[in-house]
């Protein structure tokens, strides 16, 4: 075997060691209402119609991938706030933003996106001193 090859592989088998299996979509789906639903009160109907519709989404199922997890939790947060749930749509904000921090740490673009729609609902409320504070990303 040529010498220049090996580094190759070395960083190949290293490379595939530190891959995460990605989760299905019923995993996703199971991991969006069991965590991320977190705080969450008064929102069976809301969340029950979410899992329907979500179950029923076969194309979505087909080619699920990392950010459709991401796209659930905040179809999820509108379901939420149709149903004039603001209160559950903070919590799950708060726990995107657990999320965000943890999946991609706090300089990123899925966090800094999350701070905005938080800092929007605030505002949306009425509550100008949380909207602020959201923007500054504390």
């Amino acid at each position: 075997m040529k010498n220049y090859l090996l580094p190759i592989f070395v960083l190949l088998i290293v490379g595939c060691g530190n891959h995460r299996p990605q989760q299905t979509y019923d995993e996703m789906l199971n991991d969006i209402v069991q965590n991320f639903n977190r705080g969450t009160t008064d929102g069976d109907s809301v969340l029950n119609a979410f899992v329907r519709k979500t179950q029923v989404d076969s194309v979505a199922r087909q080619y699920s991938n990392p950010a459709m997890k991401e796209e659930m939790m905040l179809n999820l947060i509108s379901d939420y706030l149709s149903a004039g749930q603001v209160d559950n749509a903070q919590h799950l904000y708060d726990n995107m933003l657990e999320y965000a921090e943890q999946e991609y740490g706090k300089v990123s673009q899925m966090t800094a996106m999350t701070y905005f729609e938080k800092a929007h609902l605030y505002e949306r409320v009425g509550d100008l001193d949380n909207a602020i504070k959201m923007m500054q990303g504390v």
